[in-house]
Order: C-alpha cells, then structure tokens, then sequence
C-alpha cells in the first residue's frame, strides 16, 4: 500500500481511503461526551509527560478495549520504578525496589486521557463549554474544548481531542488568571491495531513471585456509609464514592468520600486523631492541586482535590456526623 500510494496524486489517495467517521460536528457537549466514550473505549498506547508548577513526570500508557472491559498498564519513567497493569477496576500494582505487589481497586477514575468523568449534562451545569480552535499535535488534528468555571469553586479546563477518534491529546488547568496550572500530553502514540495484547503484561510479573503481597487495602476497603457527610460541597459536587480503608501507617481505618463535577474530584478524608497528637488548621495550593487540614474534635479531617483553595476549605469545615438511621 505504501508504494501504490507513493504514486497517486493527492485527490486520488484522498477518494482511496474511507471517510473519516461523522464527528459531533460543533456541539461542544457532544465533543465531551465522545471525549469520555473514547478515553475507555479506545485502543491506544503512548507515553505522556505531565506538568505542575516547576515538575514534571512521564508515563508509558498502554490501553486496550475488548471483550467489553478495560485493561491497562501505566508504567511511571521518572523517579522510582512503579507500574500498574489494571482491568476495570481492579489493580495489581508493581513496587520493583521495594519489591512488594499491592492489589487493590480504583478509586476514581480520572486519569489521563480519561478526564472526563460525567455526565456532561452535569458538566455543563458548572462550567460555560465551547468549542475552541484545531490544532496539530503529533500529526493528528486536534479540537480544542473550552470549559470555564461559573463560579470560583473550580479552575477552568482546556481539552483536545483527537478528531478522528474523540481521545484526549493534551489537557491544560488553567488558574483564574488563565495560567497553566497542570498540563498533560502525548508525546507519542499509536492506536488501534498498532497496539497489541502482549504490550499488557507486566514488566516485573516473573520476578515477583517472591516479593512480598499487600493485599489489605483491597481487604479493608468496603463500600459502606462511614457515618459522615459533607454538609456543604461546592455546587455540582455529588458524592460518587464512600468507603472504609485502610491506608499505610494508619492503625485505624480512615473514612474516605470523594466528590465529583464530573472533572474536578475532591477526597475528604476522617480519621482518628491519635493520643496526644497534635493538629492545626492548614491549608495549602500546590499547581492545580488543593490540600486542607482541620482538626475536628477527637478526629481530623483532610480534603484534598484539583480546586481552588476556597472550595477544600468549604467541604472541609462543614463535614459532620451523620444522624444515625432509625
């Protein structure tokens, strides 16, 4: 095919090929919407660099769809080794130099390319969506979509999607001066049957077999109502998670809920405060990423999430207890 279409002229090759499938056109709604299908739907592989502040990190991806699921390995480049290969929702999670193997379960879904978590309907509710220009990256046409906050709870987003297929290319936090706060790319990728099973096994399966397993986050995470409740989350916030788990270097189980607009998350966090420990209220805005620290009786709660500091602080100081059910 190569040499046959080295001797076509342009129009020719152009009849040749099929035609592209119909996009959603300027429906900026349906360009979401087809953001979110193609990020669990598509079969792609590339390597990703993400940048906050004066950080930057890079990760191989590889992402398969079949048989009706999911299945995923994320290989960090940078730092210590660590890898993850996922289906669905469950994980097995590789520590090479700690040679330990964690299983456990995911959380929240929105990792890149997979940022939008729905429903746009929902979306849209919260921020002013539109459509902005097309851009080449890495060869591909790329549309621009534009989501600014209606309000000052949440960063404004900007989203490329891939043209053809609808997968996220690069994605900007922007902070309300418009800077760039977070910023996700390919700096390569292939999809479709570029793309092969094989790519899926782990790099560290073989010589795990002696490491040590660590299963107790998987053991001790159950889906339960914890008792508390976020009295006031920002607007379109919903609570989409609620949880009892066991993290390291916690004695107790921590409360876990997280909250979603269906882009931004937000995890709020209520644990015991030790004997004689010692808390202060604290807040702290690192790039596109918001920690706040309130101690609350005999526990302390922690609420952290991709929002200004203005909306952990409001989840925060209005979590409260519950009324039991009668």
């Amino acid at each position: 095919m190569r040499g046959v279409a080295a001797l076509l002229p342009a129009a020719a090759l152009a009849a040749a090929l099929p035609a592209a499938a119909a996009g959603p056109g300027n429906d900026p709604i349906a360009w979401l919407q087809r953001a979110a299908a193609s990020a669990r739907q598509t079969t792609y592989a590339g390597t990703v660099v993400h940048m906050s502040g004066d950080r930057a990190s890079t990760t191989r991806i590889t992402h398969l769809f079949y048989g009706g699921a999911e299945h995923e390995k994320i290989e960090a480049l940078d730092g210590d080794r660590r890898e993850i290969v996922r289906h669905n929702d469950e994980m097995q999670c590789f520590f090479p130099d700690a040679k330990t193997v964690r299983i456990d379960r995911r959380v929240t879904a929105r990792f890149f390319p997979s940022l939008v978590g729905g429903p746009v309907q929902v979306i849209a509710e919260n921020y002013r969506v539109k459509l902005g220009g097309v851009e080449r990256v890495l060869g591909r046409d790329c549309q621009w979509i534009h989501l600014d906050p209606k309000d000052a709870l949440r960063f404004a987003q900007r989203l490329c999607a891939e043209v053809d297929s609808g997968l996220l290319l690069r994605a900007k936090t922007l902070g309300p001066r418009q800077q760039v706060l977070e910023h996700f790319t390919f700096t390569d990728l292939r999809m479709g049957p570029q793309v092969s099973r094989g790519e899926l096994k782990s790099t560290f399966h073989a010589q795990s077999k002696d490491w040590r397993r660590d299963n107790e986050s998987t053991a001790e995470a159950r889906q339960v109502p914890t008792g508390w409740a976020v009295g006031e989350a920002p607007p379109g916030f919903r609570l989409v998670s609620e949880m009892q788990r066991k993290l390291p270097n916690r004695a107790k189980p921590v409360s876990h809920l997280v909250y979603s607009d269906g882009l931004a998350t937000m995890s709020v966090f209520v644990e015991p405060l030790n004997s004689g420990q010692r808390a202060d209220e604290a807040a702290n805005e690192d790039g596109a990423l918001s920690v706040f620290v309130r101690p609350m009786g005999e526990h302390l709660v922690t609420v952290l999430g991709e929002v200004p500091t203005a909306a952990v602080q409001q989840a925060g100081r209005s979590v409260s207890r519950q009324p039991a059910a009668r």
